[in-house]
């Protein structure tokens, strides 16, 4: 199991992007979340296998590609607390 966190740029806000991670992320086993941050950005922590993690994040990458400026992505200590993938509001 790995995690990574990501903090997505660009056009991020006010477009559906939290809800087509949600989407994305039935079609993976993985499990985490994904918020909007005060500053625009979106956060995202996302635990799983790393194939499932990688095949997951390509997924978003490919569906989000005009919006996506930068992605900063982080490997951090697998938390087991998520056992599904969640929008926080």
């Amino acid at each position: 199991m790995i995690r990574r966190d990501v903090i997505y740029k660009g056009r991020v806000q006010r477009v559906g992007f939290r809800w087509t991670v949600n989407h994305l992320a039935k079609g993976f086993d993985v499990s985490g979340f994904v918020e909007n941050r005060s500053d625009g950005t979106v956060y995202m922590a996302v635990e799983g296998t790393e194939n499932e993690v990688n095949a997951f994040m390509n997924s978003i990458s490919a569906n989000m590609t005009t919006n996506i400026i930068d992605a900063v992505i982080k490997e951090a200590v697998p938390i087991g607390n998520d056992t599904s993938f969640s929008v926080h509001y």
